[in-house]
């Protein structure tokens, strides 16, 4: 009876313990990009304003709609809390993958587009893109990597139905989808933790 007991006492230990540590560690979303890069530096860092740097096309013949990624990254980092500077003034200040500007942006954000295909929105609602999305830390391109991820993804303006929704915006709104999904993963800014961390 007592081996049976403490028998009984280590399997509840063991399963609680396991309950624990996967609680502690969240599941990763079903068909989320993997991102790589410093994540830890980048909390502990809790950067504000971002440079975002003009659209890289590595498509060659698809003519990607540049502006419009570039707007749609830079509403999407507003909806996690961070502060892109305005465009124009970064283009006056982007010389050689670098921001020249004083001072300096706590982070330079690149979105290098490497395929492009809306030849289908406008018969099922569906187009076709993919990136890969850069932070580096501080005001060069070259600095370190404090997050990136790599998405290629089908975005379904259709809801299911194979048909597109009316309106005649639905590139914007394709990829202002594909622009959220992109950084799903990209940790909401903590204004807290970003004042503790301040030296006063």
């Amino acid at each position: 009876m007592v081996f049976r007991s403490t028998v009984r006492i280590l399997v509840g230990a063991a399963l609680l313990a396991l309950s624990v540590g996967c609680a502690a560690t969240p599941a990763k979303k079903p068909g989320a990009p993997s991102v790589r890069g410093s994540v830890e530096r980048l909390q502990a860092l809790q950067p504000s304003d971002v440079a975002v740097a003009p659209i890289n096309d590595q498509t060659e013949q698809q003519r990607v709609p540049s502006e419009v990624f570039r707007r749609a990254f830079v509403e999407t980092l507003i909806e996690r809390r961070y502060s892109p500077l305005a465009t124009h003034y970064v283009d006056a200040n982007w010389i050689d993958a670098s921001f020249k500007g004083t001072p300096l942006p706590d982070v330079v954000m690149t979105v290098t587009i490497t395929a492009w295909d809306p030849s289908h929105l406008y018969s099922n609602g569906k187009v076709r893109a993919a990136a890969i999305v850069t932070l580096f830390e501080g005001g060069d391109a070259t600095g370190e990597v404090l997050w990136q991820v790599s998405l290629d993804r089908e975005v379904d303006l259709s809801e299911g139905r194979g048909r597109p929704p009316a309106g005649d915006d639905l590139i914007p709104k394709a990829i202002r989808k594909f622009a959220q999904d992109a950084l799903e993963g990209l940790p909401l800014r903590d204004p807290l933790a970003a004042h503790a961390a301040t030296p006063q």
